[in-house]
Parts: structure tokens; C-alpha cells; sequence
């Protein structure tokens, strides 16, 4: 008669295998090197590089001793000190797909490997197009906005509502400016068009002409805006004299007078 097999130690064999299978990809993970390409001066759009480049390992193993870099099996360099890293240039390589990987070796013996990496190395020319194209979008985006600013403030410039004098404000993040066509504080607008040392030219948001100005300090502010204050109190009325002080002014002027 056959006996039945234990349930227990069966369900044991199950257990232990599956903390084998678990535990196995993570150990082969944490054994894994992290291997990073960075440009130091080139080219990099996505998969295609071209100049001069850095591989190197990120937050490696405590008992990495040395790690090997390699481009298409052939042997770039090997750093046998933290942080593992080794600079290529891409002119030294076939123009084409290449394969980059890192090699470590720790102290006890054990081999660890990076993912590999794949890169298109591409021409001096290749790049020098694609960063001229990037380059005009980006120029031209950026002076399509100038112009509608610039056209928006024109075209209000007839509508503009100039604020009544000594009227307090807020200016912009730019700071503000001192108009020297009234001599009345304003903002600067973030599309006033930057003439280098000149200043930039801008538009007066209270007479509407366009000047050559600079960002003005607080103190340069504060004078204009009591300036305009100034401007703003009404003078001090002459009091007219009363009918005994026109009588003796009548007096003292007929005094002088030939009979």
C-alpha cells in the first residue's frame, strides 16, 4: 500500500521555492551597475550625440573597486577610483549605432555589469543643423512675441489712461522707469526691446512715446512721484480785499497823483 505524501512538507518545498524565485532577480538587480552618459560640450538630441562626453557610474556599490568602460566590446578606459567615470569624444568612433557598457570589479571577486546603452554618433554637420533649426524656432518664437507685444502697445497707445498725478503705484517685477519725454514714472514692460548699454526702449504708459530708458532705483522713484505730487496740489488762492482795503489802497494811490 502507498503511502500519501506529507502536505506539509510539501507546502514547505512551495514556500522555499518561491522565496528563491523572489529573491533572485532582486540580488541580480542590486548587483547591476548604474552606467550614465553626460555631454560635456556637444551635441544631444535623444539618441544621436556628437562632441565630447562623460560615462559614469551612478551611486556605485560600496566594494566596487575598479570599473572597465567600454564602447562596442573594445576597451575605453578602466578608474580604479570613486567616481568611476572616463570622457570620450565621438570623432574618435565610426560615425554609426555604438553600444556602451561599464564592467566592475569588486573587492572579493564578483563581476558586476551595466544595460546597455545605445548612441548614434552623428557628424559635426548633422549637429550644427539640427542646432541652427532648434536655434531659429526658438529666435523666432521668441520674435513673434516681441512683435505682438510691441504691435499691442501700439495700437493702445491711442486708448491709453494715463493716471491722475501723485497717485500711488505698483511697478511690475522689471521695476519701473523714469520717462524723459514728461518725467513721470512708469513700469517696464517685459517686452521693451533691450538696446544693450543704451537701456532698453519702452513705451510711457502716461504720454505713449517711446524712449531709450533705464530701470530707475527706489530712491529715483520716490523723487518722481513726489514730484508729481507737487505738481498735483493746487496753488493757494490770492484772497480778494475787502471794501476797507480797496478804499485805503484808492487813498495811497491818489496820493501820487498830479492835481
Amino acid at each position: 500500500m502507498k503511502s500519501r505524501p506529507d502536505a506539509r512538507g510539501f507546502f514547505a518545498f512551495l514556500c522555499a521555492l518561491c522565496v528563491l524565485c523572489g529573491s533572485t532577480p532582486a540580488r541580480a538587480q542590486d548587483e547591476e551597475l548604474q552606467l550614465s552618459v553626460r555631454r560635456n560640450i556637444g551635441y544631444s538630441g535623444g539618441s544621436q550625440i556628437q562632441g565630447s562626453f562623460r560615462m559614469e557610474i551612478d551611486s556605485p556599490p560600496a566594494d566596487v573597486v575598479s570599473v572597465t568602460f567600454k564602447i562596442d566590446e573594445a576597451k575605453v578606459d578602466t578608474d580604479a577610483e570613486p567616481p568611476f567615470r572616463v570622457d570620450f569624444r565621438t570623432e574618435s568612433y565610426a560615425l554609426g549605432w555604438h553600444t556602451l557598457t561599464a564592467i566592475g570589479q569588486t573587492a572579493d571577486g564578483r563581476v558586476l555589469t551595466s544595460a546597455s546603452r545605445r548612441f548614434e554618433f552623428v557628424s559635426e554637420e548633422v549637429s550644427w543643423q539640427v542646432g541652427t533649426r532648434i536655434a531659429g524656432i526658438v529666435f523666432g518664437a521668441v520674435g513673434a512675441v516681441f512683435a505682438l507685444g510691441i504691435l499691442s502697445s501700439v495700437l493702445a497707445g491711442r486708448r491709453r489712461t494715463s493716471l491722475p498725478l501723485g497717485v500711488p503705484r505698483q511697478y511690475s517685477w522689471l521695476g519701473g522707469a523714469i520717462c524723459p519725454k514728461c518725467g513721470r514714472p512708469f513700469s517696464l514692460h517685459w517686452w521693451a526691446l533691450n538696446a544693450s548699454l543704451a537701456g532698453k526702449l519702452d513705451r510711457c504708459e502716461h504720454c505713449g512715446k517711446w524712449s531709450l530708458v533705464r530701470r530707475a532705483s527706489r530712491e529715483q522713484l520716490a523723487a518722481a512721484e513726489a514730484a508729481e505730487l507737487a505738481q498735483a496740489q493746487p496753488e493757494t488762492p490770492v484772497a480778494e480785499p475787502n471794501a476797507k482795503e480797496k478804499l485805503k489802497r484808492q487813498l495811497d494811490e491818489s496820493r501820487y497823483v498830479d492835481s
